[in-house]
């Protein structure tokens, strides 16, 4: 191994070239490795959905849902299955381990669908398998603001959507808040009635007039000519003059039995905009997708260029407002944590300038942008991308990586006092330190390696920091000893006298006579050895009871100050649109007057990207964006409007804010199992109450839908057979005339448009969403052809008034209700949760409960971390005993991890911070840091006994250690001092730079005097 290094000192010129390619290779990485705002996580999940029309919701639950849910039970690597089943409709959701392959994972379930479709009722539709993509999220989000009529704006929309999509890097993008343009066949049931005409009849005429097909070819004079029937409609006046069917020799046309109206279709959602503070106006929204593996960046600034072009064309008089951009926020995290990553370089050499020199500063400081381009390289060529993860990675490098560079340095530096042969200093110094900074190195990757066993969400957001720092390590230990000591030994010279430098030597001998005569002391007292150790256990028992008093909280991740916060509105069950709008204006108005925001997006019809997800009439969000330098944090924002909205009554308005951290759901979920319905509703409500006495939860939202009141038709089986129907066309025309049915798409240059075919049930109506504005009794009188005459719905089916389920969820093929509510300020979820217990005492028989949320991520989370700990540590073990063969040097080395612990829980309780899982994250990384300048001591005591074995054991500890001194101080500070303006760059990441800190520098005490003292105590041979 010594004479690979060798090598590199020996072909100077060999290795110069390395440097240059190196830093050149490096640089053009840096540019082309794709930009991400976060780790791009890939969980297989598949949603098979099935239609069984007039179904009701426990009908579908048993005749569909459980037949799909049994039948996907066995597939490999499953994770959960989950189901919604409502009225017409189930939903199963399928989630696999976040290790398996998606597209195998994907097409076992499409396998195992088409194998059990056949086993459902004949009346449902063919299931469908989707799947779910959670890294194609959208990269951007713009609203467009105008005037126009409806047909206009919806034009225009289309024109930009269309434009967008033309965009280098752009995969889709979708388009919401406005309808849909739609043809409106309103049929007359009068004039159906004059013409003997049925419904089905007209919707079937207008299908069967819109066909092309090619009818082959044929040879005339030699020449073979294809021939094709045009029989398309390409345009909506068309509809209006199709024939329905011949009467007495005269053609009805559509047009004499039905109003025909080139529209749009009824608002499932609408949306508006607000810019600082003026009146919210009628606004579309479009969410730009990018390609897979493209740079957000670049994309993201493509996309902004296409808008600046169409405001100067077609979104010249209108308004435009891009209230989400990931690229820059993508732009502003790298602005941000490159210039922390500067000054934490800034700061380590500045330290190195004081304590050896300025060449051996540079030659030191050197080693990390080395380090980081080399890292790069890796990253780039593994598939990696730079995101807020991989960029924190690196600055907690930093610190970390210049150890072995400074030990190099430093050792040149005092070998060059010895003598002035620069290749020989470099070619001792490698000699002596590669196998120490070898293993120290190996030490660290090892508690980093497993990291990759978390399992699930988690594991896949934080791979990138494993990724990051193995690359980084193996590339700093490289450029330790190949780089640095060819640099050392071109640039260092033997010190010059000088003042700065005499005075640098004077105070580094004061410290190293205290620490000479403290260690002495120690070392050769028994009775203060003993103290010592006491000491020690009486420190880490309080520390540990920091945690247990609650003094250090335990929380998942700590919440950021961010640009954006949302608002989701919920109004009753069946709510019209139009009545969830006044609710959602009402709080609109408290929003116009806030200072701090900047401009707000409503949408009504549809809970937020950030949220719920949710959709339905009863459901509306707001999306507030803030200004930057507004005076108040996100948190204290939200605090502020969600106080100001409770005071409206009627609906449920709830103020969030995107977490940070991996993906995993409100921070408190509740769940209840059980076979019967209503019981786990009453559950539920109940749940709800004692939540919300309990204090800590905000924004309690139940699965458990209230139930509703329904109006069920059931066929009278002998009448429907005496007049020659069936229930499925009886129920096909009944939907058709109040819902309506899409008769057929007209495709042409302006897009696809449906005609849908409908009854005026209501004959007063004045638009077309306005027909099924009608009584029960309108649905009696309802007139349907039959082979035996006209006959009235009300004579074939008896009609009831009943309470229905709208829904019924599974998980895991049990029945369920969940309570989920976001976290108070100040509050921690697992201290709400065992409130929440002490007062949820008595639960009905036959029911479970279950906790889940940030709690149940949290433990998972954290007692694997505690198991990829324990795996990093039998790692640094077996690379221990192989360095030392000794298994009483090891336990020596080893037994500094634990005793760090003491320096970070009291870190985070003088700061206030929580024991999260960045600030374990933290203490893993400080698992690897801490024995490596144990590994360096011990190491050095070894060769001092060998060269001298007759010389006095405490002779050979002291001055060993002594001789440690400096460079074991040096890598601590370092580290320490690269890590400070990680505190205060990020709200997330600040626990992990304070756990490294307080850690590290207490470890590094205790390293100085444990040491030698278990060492002296117990040599060994």
């Amino acid at each position: 191994m010594e004479s690979i290094w060798d090598f590199f000192i020996r072909k100077k010129g060999f290795s110069y070239l390395l440097i240059i390619a190196i830093i050149a290779f490096g640089l053009y990485t840096v540019v082309i490795i794709p930009k991400e705002s976060a780790p791009e996580i890939q969980v297989p999940v598949a949603i098979v959905t099935t239609i069984f029309p007039g179904a009701s919701a426990v009908d579908v639950e048993r005749l569909v849902t459980n037949k799909i849910e049994s039948g996907l039970q066995n597939l490999s690597n499953l994770s959960k299955v989950t189901s919604n089943s409502g009225e017409g409709f189930s939903s199963v959701v399928v989630e696999f381990d976040a290790s398996a392959d998606v597209e195998e994972s994907i097409r076992e379930v499409r396998d195992e669908v088409d194998r059990i479709k056949n086993e459902l009722p004949s009346d449902t539709e063919d299931p469908v398998v989707s799947e779910v993509d959670f890294v194609n999220q959208p990269i951007q989000s713009i609203s467009i603001s105008s005037d126009l009529p409806a047909p206009e704006f919806i034009a225009l929309i289309d024109r930009v959507s269309d434009e967008l999509e033309q965009v280098s890097g752009v995969s889709s993008v979708t388009v919401s808040g406005i309808p849909e343009r739609e043809v409106q066949v309103i049929v007359s049931k009068e004039k159906l009635l004059t013409f003997g005409l049925s419904l089905n009849e007209v919707t079937q005429a207008i299908a069967s007039s819109n066909s092309s097909v090619p009818i082959g070819n044929i040879e005339s004079g030699g020449i073979n000519y294809s021939v094709e029937f045009k029989g398309k409609i390409s345009s909506t006046s068309e509809v209006q003059n199709i024939v329905i069917k011949t009467v007495r020799g005269e053609p009805v046309y559509v047009k004499d039995v039905a109003q025909v109206s080139d529209g749009v279709s009824e608002s499932k959602t609408f949306s508006r905009i607000s810019i600082n503070g003026s009146p919210s106006r009628q606004a579309a929204t479009l969410s730009i997708f990018k390609q897979s593996g493209g740079d957000i960046t670049r994309i993201a600034d493509r996309v902004l260029i296409k808008i600046d072009s169409l405001k100067e064309s077609v979104l010249q008089d209108e308004e435009v407002l891009v209230f989400f951009d990931t690229g820059d926020y993508v732009k502003k995290d790298l602005k941000n944590l490159s210039a922390t990553a500067f000054q934490a370089i800034l700061l380590v050499m500045v330290v190195l300038l004081i304590a050896l020199g300025w060449r051996e500063a540079l030659i030191a400081g050197f080693a990390i942008p080395m380090s980081f381009l080399l890292g790069f390289i890796g990253l780039y060529y593994s598939g990696n991308t730079i995101n807020f993860i991989s960029l924190f990675s690196l600055i907690l490098a930093v610190g970390i990586l210049v150890d072995s560079a400074i030990v190099i340095t430093e050792a040149v530096h005092s070998r060059l006092k010895e003598h002035s042969d620069r290749t020989k200093a470099a070619k001792e110094t490698v000699h002596e330190f590669h196998w120490p900074l070898t293993s120290g190195t190996m030490t660290t990757i090892a508690v980093f390696a497993p990291l990759f066993l978390i399992s699930g969400v988690t594991g896949e957001f934080i791979s990138s920091i494993p990724f990051t720092l193995i690359f980084v390590l193996l590339a700093s230990l490289f450029v330790a000893l190949a780089i640095v000591p060819i640099v050392s030994s071109k640039f260092l010279n033997e010190n010059a006298d000088s003042k700065f430098n005499d005075k640098r030597d004077k105070y580094t001998q004061k410290l190293t006579n205290w620490y000479r005569g403290k260690l002495g002391s120690l070392v050769n007292n028994r009775d203060k050895q003993k103290k010592f150790f006491r000491i020690m256990a009486a420190l880490f028992v309080i520390s540990i009871a920091l945690v247990f008093t609650g003094i250090v909280e335990v929380i998942f991740f700590p919440q950021e100050d961010i640009e954006y916060i949302y608002i989701e509105v919920e109004e009753e069950i069946g709510t019209p649109l139009l009545n969830t709008d006044l609710a959602i204006r009402s709080v609109e108005e408290y929003l116009y007057d806030e200072e701090d925001i900047e401009s707000f997006v409503t949408t009504v019809g549809a809970g937020s990207m950030f949220g719920s997800g949710s959709s339905g009439s009863n459901i509306a969000n707001v999306t507030i964006v803030l200004k930057d330098d507004r005076k108040q944090s996100s948190s204290d924002i939200v605090r502020h409007i969600q106080d100001e909205v409770d005071a409206l009554r009627g609906f449920d308005v709830r103020v969030s804010e995107p977490n940070d951290g991996p993906p995993v759901g409100k921070p408190i979920v509740i769940k209840f199992f059980g076979d019967d319905l209503d019981t786990l509703s009453e559950v539920s409500k109940t749940a709800k109450s004692v939540l919300s006495e309990v204090g800590g939860a905000e924004g309690i939202v139940s699965s458990a839908s209230e139930d509703i009141t329904q109006f069920s038709l059931y066929v009278k089986k002998e009448e429907l057979s005496r007049v020659g129907l069936t229930p499925v066309s009886l129920a096909g025309t009944i939907r058709t005339s109040i819902q309506g049915t899409t008769a057929t798409v007209i495709k042409n240059s302006e897009g696809d448009i449906d005609v849908v075919v409908k009854l005026d049930v209501n004959s007063d109506y004045v638009r077309p969403e306005e027909t099924d504005t009608i009584s029960i009794d309108d649905i009696r009188q309802l007139q349907v052809n039959t082979p035996s005459g006209v006959v009235l719905v009300g004579s074939v089916v008896d009609v009831n008034t009943e309470r229905s389920n709208i829904n019924i969820s599974h998980e895991d093929g049990r029945r369920l209700v969940s309570v989920s509510a976001d976290l108070a300020s100040g509050y921690n979820a697992n201290k709400v949760l065992a409130s929440f217990r002490e007062n949820m005492t008595d639960l009905p028989d036959g029911v479970e409960m279950s906790i889940g949320g940030e709690s149940e991520e949290t433990n998972t989370a954290f007692r694997e971390m505690g198991l990829s700990l324990i795996a990093g540590i039998i790692l640094v073990i077996a690379i221990l005993v192989l360095q030392f063969n000794s298994y009483r040097q090891v336990l020596f080395i080893v037994i500094i991890i634990p005793l760090s612990l003491i320096g970070v829980l009291f870190g985070l309780a003088i700061f206030d911070k929580a024991l999260s899982f960045p600030s374990l994250m933290g203490f893993i990384a400080l698992s690897g840091i801490v024995v490596n300048n144990a590994i360096i001591l011990i190491d050095v005591i070894n060769s001092l006994r060998k060269e001298s074995p007759k010389k006095y054991i405490n002779k050979a500890i002291i001055d060993g250690a002594v001789s440690r001194l400096r460079p074991i101080l040096l890598t601590t500070l370092t580290t320490v001092i690269g890590m400070i303006p990680l505190t205060y760059a990020s709200d997330l990441w600040s626990p992990l730079a304070f756990a490294v800190i307080f850690g590290l520098a207490f470890s590094s005490v205790v390293t100085l005097f444990l040491i030698p003292i278990l060492y002296s105590r117990w040599p060994g041979v």
